[in-house]
């Protein structure tokens, strides 16, 4: 069930009804309800492994508060990461096997692969799974109710994609219900809003990314550039649109979810950056990755190798492919760069402008290998645009420039929603009804699906 669709709207507004007249303790069973069909929606086939794999985490959870806490904190870890290597990643182990062996023996190796259907959310849910249980290892106590639990890991509005969560932010909002009160819909409101904005910007963009990374000869070097910047907005009005909805759609049920995004593009530096941008999973990445591997207190050496590490994995976390991997690399690349300039005495620092500038460039370079399907096909975009030559022009180019124009000097969609929505009712009727059309006038009649849902 996609997030902008009239089915979702009139999901999300059964839910929350029926949500606030139930009493406490049937809430828990109703949200949990509520989501498993949300995600039956996407595939049925799905949701008894997902309720099985959600029972062994809560089993290992409480085992590994136990005697034996470190043998079942790494089985409980060993098999998460596991079951996603095996959907995820094994295909394309095989496949890359195949053509190393082709390469160096010179003849056709192909045995076939599994053909695995990646189930949705799996990644983000993965992760949940992981820090649940490195946390309880680490001294936090483990959720007693399988219940709760259950509802903590299936919730609907961060289910597929996020944010990432951790279980001291969500499960003590699920111990301590709270009745209805109208600043909810104050609060949530103004998301909601503001998410099926973003997204009907994020799908008016994506023709032009997809035509000029269907044939990147046809276009100019000018154009080209314009659509690589075109996919950078796009993936941020696209995330940053279902992050808005997840979070508005949790709040006018009383929850809170963590924070995914502060207007990342405003950024001055890459370690700036990935404070701004998915922020659940660079905390993640910090937390359990680099940070067990000794961060920076093992010296300068061991501290670029952690960073390398660390966002080469970010990278496979999203796709399986050669390309993700460059991406992460890249990332990691500029991470070291950045934190070896910091510590350069006698090289003078960067005007904020020229910071944010090189920043910005640098993002949009790398988002190339991100949106390819391939290596070649990235490669093949990078050598025409830094080609000078003529073409077409995309034909969204001065919708891309107010675009670009908005998000990078607003300070945010939803706090205009909110200021509305706190200011007379005269104006925040007609404000939210001109917003909702205009939602409903932008928005194909089949809306796209999200496209952090492919990780």
């Amino acid at each position: 069930m996609n997030f902008v669709t009239f089915g979702y709207v009139l999901f999300l507004l059964l839910v929350v009804g029926v949500y606030w007249i139930l009493p406490h303790r049937a809430r828990h069973w109703w949200l949990l309800g509520a989501s498993l069909f949300f995600y039956g929606t996407w595939n049925i086939v799905y949701v008894p492994g997902f309720l099985v794999l959600i029972g062994f985490n809560f089993l290992m959870g409480r085992a590994a508060a136990g005697p034996n806490g470190r043998r079942a904190t790494i089985i409980a870890v060993v098999f998460n990461l596991g079951l996603l290597g095996v959907f995820k990643y094994l295909d394309w182990v095989l496949g890359s096997s195949y053509s190393l062996i082709s390469f160096i023996t010179g003849r056709e190796v192909e045995l076939g692969t599994l053909g695995l259907i990646l189930p949705l959310a799996i990644s983000f849910v993965t992760f949940t799974f992981v820090a649940y249980i490195v946390d309880i290892h680490r001294g936090r106590a483990p959720e007693r109710s399988p219940l709760r639990f259950a509802v903590f890991v299936m919730y609907f509005p961060h289910l597929v994609a996020g944010p990432i969560m951790r279980a001291r932010e969500f499960l003590p909002q699920l111990h301590h219900m709270r009745p209805f009160k109208g600043r909810l819909l104050v609060e949530g409101g103004p998301l909601l809003l503001s998410g099926m904005l973003k997204k009907s910007m994020a799908d008016l963009l994506a023709p032009t990314v997809a035509d000029a990374m269907a044939d990147p000869s046809r276009f100019s070097t000018l154009g080209l550039a314009i659509a690589a910047t075109a996919f950078t907005f796009q993936l941020y009005l696209d995330f940053a649109g279902y992050t808005d909805i997840a979070l508005g759609s949790a709040r006018i049920m009383g929850f809170r979810l963590p924070q995914n995004f502060d207007w990342p593009y405003r950024s001055t530096n890459m370690s700036e950056f990935w404070s701004r941008w998915h922020i659940t999973l660079g905390r993640w990445l910090r937390d359990y990755i680099y940070f067990p591997l000794g961060g920076s207190r093992m010296g300068e050496t061991r501290a670029y190798a952690n960073l390398m590490f660390t966002m080469l994995l970010g990278g496979l976390w999203h796709g399986a492919g050669w390309t993700f991997l460059l991406w992460g690399f890249w990332q990691g690349l500029a991470l070291c760069v950045y934190r070896w300039w910091k510590k350069q005495l006698n090289v003078p620092h960067m005007p904020v402008w020229m910071g944010w500038a090189v920043t910005f460039v640098f993002v949009v370079l790398v988002r190339i290998f991100f949106v390819a399907d391939s290596l070649d096909q990235a490669l093949d975009y990078l050598k025409e645009l830094f080609t000078i030559h003529g073409g077409q022009m995309p034909a969204a180019w001065v919708s891309l420039a107010v675009l670009i124009g908005m998000a990078a000097q607003y300070t945010g969609f939803e706090k205009l929603f909110r200021r509305v929505a706190l200011s007379g009712q005269n104006r925040r009727l007609l404000t939210y009804g001109v917003s909702f059309a205009l939602v409903v006038f932008l928005l194909p009649v089949v809306a796209p699906a999200f496209i952090y849902f492919e990780f």
